[in-house]
């Protein structure tokens, strides 16, 4: 027996979907409350600057039934649920400039805070650095604050994080690597142990990127000559196969000299 499919009544059809119209795009709503964002950001961490370091002094986590020292600070942070990285940033801030009132230290852009860490303090008040904080960008900044304490002998700068990723398997070969030139050079950390690494590979011309190079460029002028067969080149077109034998032997050496450097380093 066959069963027959029932049309259902389209008054009970379920509504179809709505079409919204394309909406505008709101620019200058987004740069307002971005900018409103920025400014609230920059003022709660300056608060937590400002009384973070207060409790930092007193301890006064212990107050509320925490212990004393850096395990009752990590709980406290913790219950405030305010990322680690965050906190004693704004903690060592607050400490720097303790005699800051709250309203003129949320003025100061968090960044340029930051860097004002970097300068020695014996000529903490030798400058108006607070006000220069406020009215220079972060790189005129950092150069006024390395060239003082370059001029009292101290060699201190300000400093950056910079993060990148790497293979997890080169990692430790990396830090090997960074920490046998640091010693090997009587250097202050790694960080200046890495600039001085990149630097002597950038001013001076890696040997293997150099050879590979003249690689393809030889190979180029063969594949030319080659094209040609002109027997007016013939002892040319030797020459530079020749020259491309000395170029594959030197590149292969180079090659298997690096890798065994790196192994030994690891």
């Amino acid at each position: 027996m066959s069963t027959a499919i029932v049309p259902q009544n389209p008054a009970y059809l379920p509504p179809g979907p709505t079409i919204l119209p394309p909406e505008e795009t709101p620019i200058l709503d987004y740069n307002n409350a971005l900018h409103e964002a920025a400014r609230a950001y920059r003022v709660s961490t300056m608060r937590i600057a400002f009384y973070g370091h207060r409790m930092r002094m007193c301890e006064g986590w212990t107050s509320l039934g925490l212990e004393p020292g850096p395990r009752g600070e990590e709980a406290y942070r913790e219950s405030l649920g305010i990322p680690r990285s965050s906190w004693y940033r704004a903690v060592r801030i607050g400490q720097a400039f303790h005699q800051l009132s709250l309203p003129d230290l949320e003025r100061l852009p968090i960044g340029n805070a930051e860097i004002l860490l970097s300068v020695n303090p014996l000529i903490l008040n030798d400058h108006n650095w607070v006000h220069e904080a406020r009215t220079l960008q972060g790189q005129q900044l950092a150069e006024l604050v390395a060239s003082r304490n370059k001029a009292i002998g101290d060699n201190r700068e300000p400093l950056a994080s910079m993060i990148f990723r790497v293979p997890l398997l080169a990692r430790k070969a990396i830090e090997t690597m960074l920490t046998t030139f640091q010693k090997r050079h009587e250097l202050s950390s790694r960080s200046q142990a890495f600039e001085m690494l990149i630097a002597d590979r950038h001013d001076q011309r890696n040997l293997l990127a150099a050879v590979a190079q003249a690689k393809k460029l030889v190979g180029a002028a063969v594949q030319n000559l080659n094209k040609k067969r002109d027997v007016r080149h013939t002892d040319e077109f030797e020459w530079l196969k020749l020259a491309t034998e000395v170029l594959d032997e030197a590149y292969e050496k180079e090659v298997q000299a690096t890798r065994q450097r790196r192994e030994k380093s690891v």
